[in-house]
């Protein structure tokens, strides 16, 4: 981990968020928001430690950068005192049900298109998320934060609709 961190002004992460809001969130988004998520990571990464690296690219390859941006979340609760977790197992479970998923969905018939939101690579975040909770409440003590943003409550609702629609349109099939 870079050890040039001058909090000089602290860049907030996002907030804390119950990992129940993280997996549903991440679930009737059909996994736009754990790529907003990854984006949101790295970018506190970019501007706390003055990365050069460009967090669209990141997230949207998350892929090939989990290890790495787990890892460092890792170190960094480590460093403010959690007892961290061991990140790459977790990692690796986040790829390999992401990819298996994507080649699901390429390959199944239509009548099974529900079929790849049983595997939820979200889950495997879980454990980081809950690291970045420590973080925030390590700076920010019994502060209060709503359970959703307005902004996340549309994605939730959006996503729920289409949801929906989905299954609905699965279930009745071609009329």
């Amino acid at each position: 981990m870079d050890n040039n961190y001058q909090p000089a002004e602290y860049v907030d992460y996002v907030k804390k968020q119950p990992v129940w809001v993280f997996c549903l969130l991440s679930f009737f988004t059909f996994g736009l928001y754990t790529i907003y998520w990854f984006y949101k990571s790295w970018r506190f990464f970019r501007e706390s430690y003055g990365w050069d690296i460009y967090p669209v690219w990141r997230a949207i390859f998350a892929v090939f950068f989990t290890h790495s941006l787990l890892e460092t979340i890792n170190d960094l609760a480590i460093e403010k005192g959690h007892p961290g977790i061991s990140s790459n197992p977790y990692a690796t479970g986040y790829v390999v049900i992401a990819i298996v998923q994507r080649l699901l969905d390429q390959t199944i018939p239509t009548s099974l298109a529900l079929l790849p939101l049983l595997l939820m690579p979200f889950l495997f975040l879980i454990p980081t998320v809950k690291q970045l909770n420590y973080l925030y409440e390590k700076t920010h003590p019994n502060e209060y934060q709503p359970a959703f943003s307005p902004g996340e409550l549309v994605a939730l609702l959006l996503g729920g609709i289409v949801m929906g629609l989905g299954v609905a349109g699965t279930l009745l099939g071609e009329v």
